[in-house]
């Protein structure tokens, strides 16, 4: 029985001002072991990946199949410096009782607190030489570790989803998978990957060759790269129940309003930060309709906050799609 597995277990430590740290460790993947052994690079890597590699470094040289930017499943810059991951999340078989799946996971820094949310974010890009995209992919967070055999699905049910809509068939661009979730507690490590069967999957051949037998030439493998975990619920109250103002449209293209439904008669500010916190931009209030305009901003989502001195009236947050 083979254990798909990848467990990650360094330390990532940033905190600025009053900004939540990333609880996942080594999100970027650059920490390591050693470069020679491509089966021993990641403190406590479990190193059973089925049918390719399942870690991507620049110091690979070009014939290991795992270099960087140019490996075996095609050619991919990293979101973030030098190193990625990455998993098969489907490959059509002729066997109704197989399907193959790869799962990378992580020991968080510490556990979750109950009824509080989580932000989980992810960055994925499709393999070049990839001939079905795969929307169905999400993280599985839980008290204890998850495995697998034979490749198989892991059936658990995850709290983070990527949504339908957001379409991962790019090959050249990192995409983001990002959701929020309500803790039960207790919950310490996260799972990646696809967690239904190819039934429930949201599968689309890119080209004839999936109407191909042949088990594994249509498959969906993708790089993986930030990965984080964050605390955006501090002080326990509902953000559904802030309705003072609203954005819209929402998704936009880096240009909206936001509207505020009653009298300005205090400074206000707008913050915007994007999933790892980082502080994108500001924006003083003064009408109850603002109009909001950044064209620099990237495909992603993105978190806005209010406040007026230290009091915070309002948080919300708003994807770009251009």
């Amino acid at each position: 029985m083979k254990k798909i597995v990848l467990i990650v277990l360094l330390i990532f430590k940033i905190n600025i001002g009053k900004t939540q740290p990333n609880l996942a460790p080594n999100p970027s993947f650059e920490d390591k072991f050693t470069c020679i052994n491509t089966s021993l690079l990641l403190e406590d890597y479990i190193y059973f990946w089925y049918g390719g590699r399942g870690y991507f470094n620049t110091c690979f040289s070009s014939s290991s199949g795992a270099d960087v930017p140019n490996n075996q499943f095609g050619n991919q810059m990293p979101m973030t410096g030098d190193a990625y991951c990455g998993i098969y999340t489907f490959s059509k078989s002729t066997s109704p009782t197989f399907a193959l799946r790869n799962y990378i996971q992580t020991k968080l820094d510490q556990d979750l607190l109950a009824g509080k949310k989580y932000r989980v974010a992810f960055y994925v890009s499709l393999g070049d030489t990839m001939h079905a995209t795969n929307n169905t992919i999400g993280a599985y967070l839980a008290p204890d570790s998850l495995f697998t055999s034979n490749n198989g699905v892991i059936t658990n049910i995850p709290q983070i989803a990527n949504d339908n809509n957001n379409d991962l068939s790019d090959k050249t661009n990192w995409t983001l998978v990002c959701d929020t979730f309500i803790a039960t507690g207790n919950e310490r490590w996260m799972t990646i990957g696809n967690f239904y069967t190819d039934s429930l999957s949201a599968i689309t051949a890119l080209d004839s060759v999936c109407a191909q037998p042949n088990a594994y030439a249509c498959s969906a493998y993708y790089y993986i790269d930030d990965v984080s975990v964050m605390l955006i619920d501090e002080t326990g109250y509902e953000e559904q129940k802030q309705n003072n103002f609203s954005l819209f449209p929402n998704p936009n293209s880096g240009i909206f309003k936001l509207q505020y439904n009653g009298i300005i008669n205090k400074l206000l500010m707008l913050y915007i930060t994007d999933v790892y916190g980082k502080l994108i931009d500001t924006k003083e209030i003064i009408n109850i309709t603002t109009d909001y305009k950044n064209t620099s901003l990237t495909n992603g989502l993105y978190f806005y906050t209010l406040r007026s001195n230290n009091e915070e009236l309002n948080r919300g947050k708003f994807l770009i799609i251009k």
